[in-house]
């Protein structure tokens, strides 16, 4: 039995409109704050998201491959700390 006025229960229904606003916005702050990276490590992690191998990125840069590893946990590490200073609440 629905008493408000204009029947709103009855006529609200459980239709929930979604959208990618929330993601949307959590993508474009994690490539911020990966875009605000050293150089150094930022270029090597970015290569590897984008599906290069670790001796790749090494020839790439003619570097020792343990020092592009060592780079991409770096990155990794580094980005794990802002995502946590800034979100900080959420993982409590």
């Amino acid at each position: 039995m629905d008493s408000t006025d204009n029947l709103y229960y009855l006529n609200a229904g459980d239709v929930s409109i979604s959208n990618q606003g929330e993601s949307n916005m959590l993508v474009r702050e994690l490539k911020g704050m990966i875009s605000n990276l050293d150089d150094s490590i930022r270029i090597p992690f970015l290569m590897h998201y984008q599906g290069y191998k670790y001796q790749e990125i090494a020839d790439h840069f003619e570097l020792p491959l343990g020092t592009v590893k060592s780079r991409i946990f770096f990155a990794r590490k580094e980005l794990k700390s802002l995502i946590r200073g800034r979100y900080q609440d959420a993982f409590e």
